[in-house]
């Protein structure tokens, strides 16, 4: 979107934004991150709330991993108030993603020496029994010993799958002599899943008199016809007539040439459970007994979150062998490599810059890389939202702003947060150390819970007791003999976390980093600015295209209801001043600029906040 009016037909600061959110703490609690994790869809944003957090991203990373174990712990804090939060998940360029790509075998029974030809992909049964699978073509002798696993023309075979990774990004195919390649959608390098594919169709061969037959049993008549049990029975003595078929019969058709594909996955206490499961086929024109498409391909796309399917094209007949051969197989090989680079964490946050991505509230969740929280602003002055980030927890009270000071970031719509405490760690045990901005994300929705009709309370500051309360336990100082100079923490525009008399942490200022005395750096007041631009736009682009009658008196009520909304709310109030300002809470302009521009203007006396209380004995 264009930061200046031109002569487009645009309107200028937001683009409409979906407003229809009603949970939590209400449309504008709507947070936003990026995160490093085990696992989660890279490149993309993740919703996430408070229920599926770990589902999609896993729990938070062990303090082993070092400061970048924070984002997930800052999540949780965030999730537990939200609405919802969008997440960014950020790898590292040498991040591996597993994969498995199955061979197309042929299995030719047991090794011959009377002059068989063998192709590569072969398999072959010898004594032991093992089975073998040709990797050089060539031709048998009769003088030729029985071959081994280290024979030169052949290796030991179990399965047909082979493992394989490849970094993210990568476009995959599959070559020649394979059947399939499966490989993870949702970023998770695992080494806990693994695929089996399980025949549905049992091959039993030429149909046979007074013999047991089970549901999938497929047999051929000696006229060549296929047919599959759909009855389990004792065979008579008369094969079946295709003509005539009992009920325990049905011709082999399209809908048999189908297979199952099994993911499983492990707990915690590594016990195997079934992930996903599905039937599929491999004709592109199949499909189930519904009508919805069963191609094994589309099937992953329609049904699978987490997995996806490149198919080779080849035909029922032709992969048969590889299916019946296929043993459960992990994935091998992932992994989520080295720590992401300054610039891994930049591309990964300007996904943000797409405004019709809602991110209120956006967060550095324990990120202290002063390039990407420069980027961070940017992006949060761009779109006219708070950005909330921390000052390392470690750091003591002179470094800590000595490090803030030093890195220059300045905005009306940031907030730097300091918290050096030491917290039980719920998810290893012990005390683990991490910031609180995910905190303040959680204190601002609480306060927009508050709702006046349908106002949230954005003028709610995110601070004090009652919405600035950490959920921490066991909180110890890391400096306990260093104290914190509020003074100078106010003119670094640092907001402190301090110990309440009941010994839990409590936020304990709301300050941006604004560094003029009027009301921009108090982040309540910068809260209400956004909210009326957010709906300024919303009213907007409701009369795009409008004309002038409709657009004079549409501007006009449109703004004055969200204005008046915010007085009954109580974000709004009277002057301070009133010899100077006047007595109204808000005053609103709408002048015709020219043909196709219209300029709206409003002011606005926010209200304030018992930041400091004072007695005089």
């Amino acid at each position: 979107m264009k930061d200046a009016i031109t002569n487009a037909a645009e309107n200028v600061i937001l683009p409409l934004i979906d407003n229809t959110y009603t949970t939590g703490g209400g449309p504008y609690s709507i947070g936003a991150t990026v995160v490093r994790a085990d696992k989660g869809r890279v490149g993309e944003v993740i919703r996430v709330t408070n229920a599926t957090r770990e589902a999609l991203l896993g729990k938070p990373l062990p303090k082993s991993v070092g400061q970048h174990m924070e984002g997930l712990r800052h999540l949780a804090d965030a999730c537990a108030e939200c609405s919802y939060v969008n997440v960014v998940r950020v790898v590292a360029d040498d991040a591996k993603f597993p994969s498995i790509s199955i061979k197309q075998i042929v299995d030719r029974g047991a090794w011959s020496d009377a002059s068989v030809t063998y192709k590569v992909n072969d398999v072959v049964t010898i004594a032991g029994p093992a089975k073998l699978i040709c990797v050089t073509e060539h031709t048998t002798a009769s003088e030729d010993p029985e071959p081994t696993a280290e024979s030169p023309n052949w290796d030991a075979f179990t399965t047909p799958a082979e493992n394989d990774a490849h970094a993210y990004g990568t476009e995959l195919s599959i070559g020649d002599g394979y059947v399939c390649q499966i490989y993870p959608i949702d970023g998770d390098p695992s080494l806990n899943r693994s695929v089996k594919i399980v025949p549905i169709v049992t091959d039993k061969g030429a149909w046979a008199g007074t013999a047991s037959y089970i549901v999938n049993d497929m047999v051929t008549l000696s006229t060549g016809e296929k047919l599959i049990c759909v009855i389990a029975h004792e065979s008579g003595s008369t094969e079946p007539d295709p003509e005539a078929l009992p009920i325990h019969w049905k011709v082999f058709g399209p809908n048999y040439k189908r297979f199952k594909i099994e993911f499983y996955d492990k707990n915690s206490l590594n016990e195997p459970y079934l992930l996903e499961s599905h039937v599929v086929g491999v004709d592109p024109e199949d499909r189930d007994d519904m009508g919805r498409p069963a191609f094994i391909e589309t099937v992953f796309e329609d049904q699978s979150t987490r997995f996806g399917c490149i198919y080779s094209g080849l035909t029922w007949e032709n992969i048969q062998d590889s299916i019946a051969a296929m043993t459960e197989t992990q994935f091998a090989g992932g992994t989520n490599g080295g720590d992401p680079t300054s610039e891994n964490w930049k591309d990964a946050w300007d996904i943000f810059r797409d405004e019709t991505i809602p991110a209120f509230l956006m967060f550095a969740a324990g990120n202290y890389d002063e390039n990407v929280l420069a980027n961070c602003i940017e992006i949060a002055n761009k779109r006219h939202v708070s950005f909330f980030y921390d000052v390392s927890p470690v750091l003591s009270p002179d470094n800590a702003l000595s490090w803030q000071k030093s890195s220059g970031l300045s905005s009306r719509q940031a907030g730097a947060y300091y918290c050096p405490y030491a917290a039980n760690d719920i998810w290893y045990g012990g005390k683990t150390v991490w910031g609180c901005s995910g905190s303040v994300v959680a204190a601002c929705a609480k306060g927009d819970a508050m709702f006046t009709g349908d106002i949230p309370g954005v003028h709610y500051s995110p601070a004090g007791p009652i919405r600035g309360t950490l959920r921490r336990t066991g909180a110890v100082p890391l400096y306990p003999g260093q104290r914190i100079d509020r003074d100078a923490f106010y003119d670094a525009r640092v907001n402190p976390v301090i110990p309440s008399s009941s010994g839990q942490l409590v936020i304990d200022d709301a300050v941006a980093l604004h560094f003029q005395q009027n009301y921009s750096r108090f982040i309540w007041v910068n809260r209400i600015g956004n909210y009326i631009i957010y709906r300024f736009v919303e009213k907007a682009n409701q009369l795009k295209h409008q004309p002038d009658r409709l657009t004079q008196q549409g501007l006009q009520s449109g703004m004055n209801d969200v204005l008046a909304g915010l007085v009954t709310s109580k974000a709004l109030s009277a002057p301070r001043n009133p010899d100077v300002d006047g007595n109204a809470p808000y005053t609103i302009s709408v002048t015709q600029v020219a043909i196709d521009h219209w300029l709206v203007e409003w002011a606005f006396c926010p209200t304030g906040s018992a930041r400091r209380i004072v007695g005089q004995p």
